[in-house]
C-alpha cells in the first residue's frame, strides 16, 4: 500500500493515479490520526496490504516533518520519500536529518514517480494458476 500526504491536490492526484495505473492501493494520510489508522496495529512488512512507502509533500511545513519523524520512529521499514520546491533547502535538509529515505525536488519527484512506486512496492501478486486435477 502507498500512503501520501500532500498539500497540493495536483500532486495528490498524480500519486493516486500513478499508483492506480500500476495496480497499487493508495490512500491520503495528511494528519497523524489518519496515518495512525493505517499503521496501527503494524502489519508485517511483507504482509499483503502492508504500507511500503509514504510520500510527503514538504509544502505541508512542520506537519510534513512531524509525519516523517513519526513514521521513521514507529515504522522504520516504511520508505519515506519527501519532495518539495528546490528553493526549500532548509525543509529538504530537515527531512533528510529526520531519516527520510529519499528527499527530492518536485521536478525530479514528478519524473521519477513511476520508478519510485515500482522500486518501493512489490508488484501486485496474481493468483496462482488453478491446479489441474488428475484424471481418475
Amino acid at each position: 500500500m502507498v500512503l501520501y500526504a500532500c498539500k497540493d491536490l495536483i500532486f495528490a492526484t498524480r500519486i493516486r493515479s500513478t499508483a492506480d495505473a500500476l495496480g497499487l492501493v493508495s490512500h491520503p494520510a495528511c494528519h497523524l490520526d489518519s496515518l495512525r489508522r493505517h499503521l496501527i496495529p503494524p502489519a508485517q512488512p511483507s504482509a499483503p496490504g502492508a504500507v511500503r512507502v509514504f510520500f510527503v509533500d514538504l509544502d505541508l511545513g512542520a506537519d510534513a516533518l512531524s509525519l516523517t519523524a513519526w513514521v521513521k520512529q514507529n515504522s522504520p521499514s516504511i520508505a519515506v520519500i519527501c519532495f518539495g520546491a528546490h528553493v526549500q533547502t532548509d525543509m529538504l535538509h530537515q527531512a533528510r536529518a529526520l531519516g527520510a529515505d529519499l528527499v527530492l525536488p518536485r521536478s525530479q519527484f514528478t519524473s521519477l514517480l513511476p520508478q519510485l512506486l515500482k522500486r518501493f512496492t512489490p508488484a501486485p501478486i496474481s493468483p496462482p494458476p488453478h491446479p489441474l486435477t488428475p484424471n481418475s
